[in-house]
């Protein structure tokens, strides 16, 4: 009887260290898996676990959600690779600069400190996360500046040949400046109104006809932008109404067409000035095509001093 207690006793030992040593030797793989090196930078390792704490952080996040693991591990190696070159480069952030930038985010936004720690606090990060998170931007922006920005410069003879082969671009259609006597009058007025609006709008084109001013016609009787003489100012293709474009496209500069009728009501139009279609000069482009060839420029240099440059200055593996 004892023999079998023994016996039993045993058994249920064994299955206890046996249980003990599955248990054991599965956290021995999890822990493995966790901490398995992915890749090395200059003969530091990267695991497989400060690989999903950088997905789960502020720059991990930035990156996109839907990154794979090996494009998360290739963000988190630039990263690095960064880090090292700031550092290589005595790049210093003071504690005043951090301060500036987030006082000038806080003016943008139109927000008090509270405010920004509670923002903050939604995204799972602490007000010295964020700082940190601060330095480290623009120690990468002063790193920028010293490795490109120097090095990028755009050429007059660019900004022409820029300008010269993106002319379309700079088109500018035809317009024409207009000014109007309105007397308004509803779609669905009565027989007897339209009539009487009419034979009005009929007397006062007579009169301009006969040599009264326009402009001094507009302030006695139209009931639009009569204060300004009926000036409306210049117009493209389609940006006035229909009835009104096809009128003023029969006269010429200085003329004025008999009543118009539109939604509105009954229309004199005075075509006051014409400017056929003709391209902007490069004078005034000079500038904002040379910041866009330079902004093309720098993202062109970046992209290949993060992706050649950076891994030439440093011995990057990976490891399978």
């Amino acid at each position: 009887m004892w023999f079998l207690a023994l016996r039993r006793l045993n058994i249920a030992g064994a299955c206890l260290v046996l249980a003990t040593l599955c248990w054991a030797g599965a956290a021995s793989v999890r822990a493995e898996v966790v901490n398995k090196i992915v890749a090395t930078v200059d003969g530091e390792p990267i695991t497989l676990h400060q690989v999903k704490l950088f997905a789960q952080g502020v720059r991990g996040r930035q990156f996109g959600a839907q990154m794979g693991q090996s494009e998360l591990l290739e963000a988190l190696i630039t990263d690095k690779l960064i880090q090292k070159e700031v550092s290589d480069k005595g790049i210093i952030v003071r504690d005043e600069d951090v301060d500036r930038y987030i006082e000038a985010i806080m003016q943008r936004n139109n927000i008090d400190q509270d405010k920004l720690r509670e923002a903050l606090a939604a995204q799972g990060l602490t007000f010295q996360g964020y700082r940190t998170q601060i330095r480290e931007e623009i120690e990468r922006d002063q790193l920028i500046s010293k490795e490109i920005r120097g090095k990028v410069s755009v050429t007059p003879e660019e900004v022409q040949r820029y300008y010269e082969s993106h002319l379309a671009e700079f088109s500018t259609p035809e317009k024409v400046r207009l000014a109007h006597i309105l007397l308004r009058l509803e779609p669905d007025a009565p027989a007897e109104k339209v009539r009487a609006v009419t034979a009005k709008a009929d007397d006062v084109y007579r009169r301009i006809k006969k040599g009264a001013e326009f402009a001094e016609m507009a302030k006695d009787f139209s009931e639009d932008s009569a204060e300004r003489g009926g000036e409306l100012g210049w117009f493209k293709k389609g940006e006035t109404l229909e009835e009104i474009e096809k009128a003023a496209q029969k006269l010429k500069v200085g003329e004025i067409s008999q009543p118009v009728r539109t939604k509105v009501g009954l229309h004199i139009i005075k075509v006051e000035g014409r400017e056929g279609a003709t391209h902007q000069k490069l004078d005034e482009l000079n500038d904002q095509i040379k910041q866009q060839l330079y902004n093309a420029a720098l993202e062109e240099r970046f992209q290949k001093w993060l992706t050649e440059d950076l891994r030439k200055r440093h011995h990057v593996e990976m490891v399978e």
